[in-house]
């Protein structure tokens, strides 16, 4: 074992004093000195550093002592010894904690500084042992509660991945408990903590190695780094200390676009891991929690990822280190510098940093004063340069509580380029400023605001509201339910942020609710999550975006996806879109073609129909894999009808056909299609006229399909007459269109009569003969509500009427679309 002999000095030590004597005319035999082991832990989380004195004269150099830190093992003789803590405090340095040590020989004594100044709960606590070999092939620990933000715990040590829940724990401890000396076979361990009396894990420290001979002590200590267990490891081996830190601690980065001439941009590791999504000048990201290691940093255009600022920067990230990374320069010259943070809270002071990164400001000096008068005084940091090969800071500064003025000036000058006003600090805080261009050029500098300093986020303002139906019908593929749901989407275009409200009442067994990327029938990766409120409730609450996910959102590019236990991947969905943008849904099948195809293709079809301009978008996800071509035509259900426009096929899922981009429709060509006048057909080598078909319908166009035979009259006619057609209706004007193609026979006379199957009724109206057998409802039809309301329920059919069968030769019931 190492040992480091603490040099005392005679003057102070009373208890020696006999042994510095000048007298040389008794000879006094002195007694060979005695020593103990000593060993200082700074665990006392939001304390300053500290100095350590013995009789009032430094310990075995230790001065400035941090958290976290456990000193070598050192020999001091023994004896008792007035042990002080001294804090580093701004202005003046004060003694924070006393006591008398009596040390023995042989003896192994560690003298821990816990418990917090905030609450006056600051002691020394001393762990005391005999000095004991390890044995061969073994290791030596003795385990510490120094954790005073850490309630009882149970402490596990075992062989790795073992089940604990089958275990018991090595100790159960209350904060200042200690272990006795345990020796443990060499090899490698996992060390978990839960509360007392539970098995949930707060803390898991991963595979870690015993080696042979190993002497630690191991301290759990408050974790002021990243991840979320209350406790980090201290771990001293008797020449110095290390952290083990949870092994999901991982590292935290912010990152700051300080770049006043670039758009917004990206920021991507190793070319797929996207960090920040667009961040404009000047702001900050929150820290983001990452995996520690090393990675390549690019910075690229939101707008457009292949224009590239900054490329394969490299950046090597730390377990349990906060990072902020800082976009500077201009954009022909771009910089990226990354400065670690320390981020513990002082009880005893406010921590203040000022970092230079403005190119235009050039060499500056700064002052920090109590009123912002610099006349007479000189900086407190004078000629910091802005360096592009590393930005020039302060570090962490040191204040007393109470108000203060940050004033920059060009060096050697006492004018103002920036001055903060009144800042009023508080100990425990943290304060970053970070000097950037203004926002123009030839403005004045900025400051950039943050920790403690950052001004409150601004209020979330909607300027735009969507209300959004969600339906099965929206699913791809479309799934067959009566559930739907609501929601409300708010927008703030100026943060840009959004937030979202869905009522789910209507469903049942709901296990997720979702933002997800997507356009109208594609699907998509999960955005954001929602948060079950209660009460049929799900939310995401304001929620800032980039300005490209502003414009993916407001340009129809996400959907809300409620999944429930028998739809695991949603049962109901709705495209988030503008009130002014309708969303048509509807099936294509063999059986809507004309004449109807006996096929089991299928397909579902999807559309966006913006009314302020008459764009629509519109996609098909089809069963075919073979299509041949696809197109929008033009004409009512039952009726082929002449191109409007070829879609093409997706590169990335065959059967899938769309609009390229959006279609601009006249003012006639979107009257038509509003009232269910277009189609889409998709064609096959087999069925060149077209396999499916789906009538594009909106939500007041509802399509009725008839097949009429001798089979459905009452009594049934034996005929080879067969006829088919549709109806479309709208169910906001009541107006009813449509015909019907009968063969096979000559018809006299044709109605529609009310009558559900089965059942004969009276003659609601004629229809009007046409060429080639066809018969269609007379020009400017109007259904009342209640009538709707019947054909809605069945209640209405055709009959033909011939002179062989006055009564109706065939018959077809108008039944709601086509199977």
């Amino acid at each position: 074992m190492r040992r480091t002999k603490a040099l005392l000095a005679c003057s102070i030590l009373p208890l020696f004093l006999f042994g510095c004597s000048d007298d040389d005319d008794d000879v006094v035999q002195e007694p060979t000195p005695e020593f103990a082991n000593v060993r200082v832990v700074h665990a006392a989380s939001d304390a300053p550093m500290v100095n350590v004195t013995a009789n009032d004269a430094i310990l075995n150099s230790l001065e400035n002592v941090d958290y976290q830190v456990a000193s070598s093992r050192f020999e001091v003789e023994t004896g008792t010894y007035d042990i002080g803590v001294t804090g580093i405090l701004p202005g003046e340095n004060a003694e924070v904690l006393q006591a008398d040590v009596t040390l023995e020989a042989d003896m192994n004594y560690d003298v821990f500084a816990v418990g917090n100044v905030s609450d006056e709960t600051l002691a020394l606590l001393t762990v005391t042992r005999m000095e004991t070999a390890v044995e061969a092939g073994n290791a030596q620990v003795q385990i510490v509660h120094a954790a005073s933000m850490a309630p009882t715990v149970d402490i596990y040590v075992t062989a790795p991945d073992t089940d604990i829940t089958a275990e018991q724990p090595l100790v159960t401890a209350e904060f200042t408990d200690s272990t006795d000396l345990i020796q443990v076979p060499a090899g490698d361990y996992q060390i978990r903590i839960t509360p007392a009396g539970e098995t949930t894990v707060v803390y898991d420290s991963g595979t870690v190695n015993l080696a042979d001979g190993a002497d630690l002590l191991i301290a759990a200590t408050n974790n002021v780094g990243t991840g979320e267990s209350p406790v980090t490891l201290l771990a001293a081996d008797g020449d110095g200390s290390f952290k083990i830190w949870d092994k999901e601690a991982g590292a935290a980065i912010r990152v700051v676009h300080g770049i006043s001439d670039a758009p917004a941009v990206d920021v991507i590791a190793n070319n797929e891991i996207v960090l920040v999504d667009g961040i404009q000048f000047p702001r900050t990201t929150d820290y983001l929690s990452v995996a520690a290691g090393d990675y390549l940093i690019d910075v690229v255009a939101d707008s457009d990822n292949s224009v590239v600022a900054i490329d394969d920067a490299e950046l090597s990230l730390e377990v349990g280190m906060s990072y902020t990374a800082i976009a500077n320069n201009t954009l022909a010259a771009p910089e990226l510098d990354v400065l670690l943070d320390m981020p513990r809270s002082v009880a005893t002071e406010a921590k203040v940093r000022i970092i230079h990164a403005s190119p235009s400001a050039g060499n500056v000096d700064i002052y920090v004063t109590a009123d912002g008068e610099i006349d007479a005084i000189d900086p407190a940091f004078a000629d910091i340069a802005y360096d592009t090969g590393e930005l020039v800071e302060t570090g962490y500064v040191s204040l007393a509580e109470g108000d203060y003025v940050v004033t920059v000036t060009p060096t050697g000058t006492k004018t103002a380029a920036i001055e903060t006003g009144v800042l009023s600090l508080v100990n425990g805080e943290i304060y970053t400023a970070i000097a950037l261009d203004g926002a123009m050029e030839g403005d004045l500098p900025q400051l950039a605001l943050l920790d403690g300093l950052a001004p409150p986020p601004p209020a979330f303002n909607a300027d735009m509201t969507y209300n959004v139906s969600l339906s099965g019908a929206q699913e791809v593929p479309a799934v067959d339910t009566m559930s739907t749901a609501t929601a409300v989407v708010e927008i703030d275009e100026d943060l840009p942020a959004f937030s979202v409200s869905v009522d789910v009442s209507g469903l049942t067994e709901v296990t997720g609710v979702h933002v997800h990327d997507g356009g109208i029938g594609m699907n998509g990766p999960v955005a954001f999550p929602l948060t079950d409120a209660g009460n049929g409730t799900y939310v995401l609450a304001e929620t800032t975006i980039s300005p490209s996910n502003l414009d993916a959102l407001t340009s129809g590019e996400w959907y809300l996806n409620v999944h429930t236990t028998a739809n695991p991947s949603g049962e109901v969905r709705g495209q988030i879109v503008p009130d002014t943008t309708a969303v048509v849904t509807f099936s294509l099948s063999g059986s809507q073609e004309v004449p109807a195809v006996d096929t089991m293709a299928m397909g579902s079809g999807y559309a966006l129909f913006d009314t302020t301009n008459n764009n629509v978008s519109l996609v098909a996800v089809t069963t075919i894999d073979n299509a041949t071509m696809a197109h929008i035509h033009t004409g009512f259900a039952g009726v082929n009808g002449p191109v409007l426009e070829a879609l093409v096929e997706s590169d990335e899922t065959a059967g899938v056909w769309m609009t390229d981009g959006s279609l601009m429709l006249d003012e006639a060509t979107a009257t038509q299609l509003l009232s269910g006048g277009h189609y889409v057909n998709v064609h096959t080598a087999a069925f060149t006229g077209g396999e499916i078909r789906g009538q594009i319908t909106p939500d007041n166009i509802e399509v009725y399909g008839i097949i009429a035979d001798g089979l459905q009259e009452v009594p049934a006619v034996t005929t080879t007459a067969s006829g088919a057609g549709a109806f479309t209706l709208n169910t906001s004007t009541g107006a009813l269109s449509g015909s019907v193609t009968i063969t096979g026979m000559t018809a006299n006379m044709a109605h529609i009569h009310e009558g559900a199957a089965g059942v004969n009724g009276g003659v609601l109206l004629g229809l009007t003969d046409g060429s080639n057998g066809m018969w269609s409802v007379p020009a400017n039809t109007t259904l009342t509500a209640e009538q709707m309301g019947v054909m809605a329920d069945g209640g209405l059919y055709t009959n033909f009427h011939s002179d062989a069968f006055p009564s109706g030769e065939i018959r077809g019931q108008i039944t709601l679309g086509f199977d």
